[in-house]
């Protein structure tokens, strides 16, 4: 049995690396977390794992039916070398791809029988720290989310400040073409979210597997957004929906200046927006201090 801490330390290695500008070293140790993830899960299902080194489990992912596509995907784009670096599908950010794919192994505790040596219904615990905490009390992450000019930053940093939490602003994990194009005037397609919604979901990770709690800030506008950001660590998500009408929206953002959301992409958001049904929702036409009032007293924070 791996080390509790294997995957922790290859992430804290790859990252390392990543900031030094080695990626090949990044992409090595990315792999290695994973492949410790994936041979527990397998482990866990009473189905040993067969490859003797990290490029066959990403394969292995790559071929399993019953996980989801970004997973598949994220395990296709670290099998990808840096030698390779402008081939599809190449990313920059190995570790967001294994912080999905571990977040994943670690969420779906699904057996289809005893791991060999094991008690019936006793399981091997994933080796992060995700993993291990998921059964006991763990820092929250509170999630605002809204259309542009609902006021989620303003929300967001003033209840972090408050509550003494880090906060995380979803625009800053927009890829630079992301930003570029919404400056221009054109609206993002589900391909043009997909590398930001990834980010988002492995900066969660990050902080439940630090237990350390957060408030962020994005749109998640669709179901399908707010899955992929939330798989795998719903029980430690409370997500917030500020609501208000569009005349409303369209002031506010008429009066911004210095952002990257155009006003007139507003109407593009609203036309997608699929108002969650698991949300606490607030006025966004409330002060301020009051929506940080009321998000207290109902989540309890």
């Amino acid at each position: 049995m791996p080390h509790p801490s294997r995957i922790d330390q290859e992430l804290a290695a790859a990252k390392q690396a990543l900031a030094d500008g080695n990626e090949g070293k990044a992409r090595v140790c990315a792999r290695r977390a994973v492949a410790t993830a994936a041979e527990a899960w397998w482990a866990n299902r009473g189905e040993p794992q067969k490859p003797t080194d990290a490029m066959g489990y990403l394969r292995r992912i790559q071929g399993q039916a019953t996980f989801p596509l970004s997973v598949k995907q994220a395990a296709e784009r670290l099998t990808t070398a840096v030698t390779r670096r402008h081939d599809a599908p190449f990313t920059t950010d190995p570790i967001s791809d294994a912080s999905l794919i571990i977040s994943h192994l670690a969420a779906d505790t699904s057996s289809e029988g005893p791991a060999a040596g094991n008690a019936p219904g006793q399981v091997v615990a994933l080796e992060s720290g995700a993993a291990k905490n998921a059964g006991n009390h763990h820092a929250l992450i509170i999630l605002i989310m809204g259309v542009s000019g609902a006021g989620k930053t303003t929300i967001g940093r003033r209840l972090a400040e408050v509550l003494g939490w880090r906060f995380l602003e979803g625009d800053d994990f927009h890829p630079t073409a992301n930003v570029d194009k919404m400056r221009s005037g054109h609206p993002l397609t589900d391909a043009d979210r997909r590398p930001w919604l990834e980010r988002l979901h492995a900066a969660i990770v990050d902080q439940v597997r630090m237990n350390q709690p957060a408030v962020m800030a994005c749109s998640v506008l669709k179901t399908e957004y707010r899955s992929i950001v939330e798989e795998g660590c719903a029980p430690f998500l409370r997500l917030v929906y500020l609501k208000g009408t569009a005349d409303l929206f369209h002031e506010r953002l008429a009066g911004r200046r210095d952002h990257f959301m155009r006003p007139e992409l507003l109407d593009s958001q609203l036309a997608i927006l699929e108002e969650p049904a698991d949300a606490q929702v607030i006025d966004a036409a409330l002060p301020p201090d009051e929506i940080v009032r009321q998000i207290r007293s109902r989540l309890a924070v």
